[in-house]
């Protein structure tokens, strides 16, 4: 099953606390991407991931939009980690020409035009942003918790992706502890157009997996011939996923035995940080497929 979102190019945010793994998730997720980021930011991915990302720093949302059509054609896919302080810094810039209403109304444009231009270049869209708690406003209005952003952006940013997810903490999920949390919560903004995420909530920290699950098109790192030399079985990167992932119950006390088992088998033959991407994703590939199949046998899930 596949959303008839799948054809286009997907928009996504994804927000946590600092630190829980969001740019390192959006690596595995966009290998081809362009990553809009400060310099350094980026060391986990090169770290966990094993490939160095595309970068370009820039600080305001209105450059990154001027941007984006020299990007067709050569990346499929754009992240900025992390759109809070690009937000901040394009507020900075905006208050030095403008104020009140205008204010905020010029800084909801820049986000809406990056959107807008974004989908029109036919390239996959990524927010990383920061939490903040739910709050009450100095109107007495209570606003729910989101991405850190100013104004009413945390929803009206939210309002124009397809995905919105809530990176959180999970000691219980091994070998990754945290978790994409996706529900109907009136504290917190989240939301799922692919109708994946939802449906496995708590799903995997794997946005990548749960794109794929809904149908959208990612390409691989490998698509790009970087990594020809570790294709095992004379299988590339998203075949050999696909493989291990047929032969797990999406059960990850039963799975268990059998990933390490393989792990340990494709290790003989690859780095550490490549066998550990195939694994990772073949496992959480099983647990969302387990996942949608109990929600398509069963009306009410308890």
């Amino acid at each position: 099953m596949s959303s008839d979102l799948a054809g286009d190019p997907a928009v996504a945010c994804i927000y946590g606390i600092s630190g829980i793994g969001k740019s390192t998730d959006a690596g595995f997720a966009f290998p081809n991407a362009l990553f809009v980021a400060a310099p350094g930011a980026l060391q986990y991915v090169r770290t966990v991931c094993g490939f160095t990302p595309k970068t370009v720093h820039m600080r305001t949302i209105p450059e990154v939009t001027d941007l984006l059509p020299d990007l067709a054609g050569h990346f499929d896919s754009v992240v900025v980690d992390d759109f809070s302080f690009m937000a901040e810094q394009t507020f900075s810039v905006l208050e030095k020409k403008f104020s009140g209403f205008r204010l905020w109304g010029e800084l909801r444009d820049s986000a809406l035009e990056f959107r807008d231009k974004a989908r029109h270049c036919k390239i996959h869209v990524v927010m990383t942003c920061w939490e903040q708690p739910p709050k009450t406003n100095m109107a007495g209005n209570k606003m729910r918790g989101g991405p850190m952003l100013s104004g009413r952006l945390p929803e009206q940013i939210p309002a124009m992706c397809d995905i919105v997810l809530r990176a959180m903490h999970e000691p219980a999920r091994k070998p990754w502890p945290a978790v994409y949390r996706c529900s109907a919560d009136p504290a917190f903004v989240m939301k799922d157009r692919f109708d994946v995420a939802n449906i496995a909530d708590p799903a995997p920290m794997n946005l990548g997996e749960l794109l794929r699950a809904a149908g959208v098109k990612l390409s691989r790192l490998d698509d790009k011939g970087e990594n020809l030399m570790y294709k095992l079985g004379g299988l590339g990167m998203e075949d050999l996923v696909q493989s291990i992932s047929e032969k797990l119950s999406g059960i990850p006390e039963q799975d268990a035995e059998i990933a390490n088992a393989v792990y340990q088998e494709l290790r003989e033959k690859a780095p550490a940080t490549y066998v550990r991407w195939v694994v990772r994703d073949a496992v959480d590939r099983a647990i969302i497929r387990l996942a949608r199949s109990e929600a398509e046998s069963k009306f009410i899930l308890f």
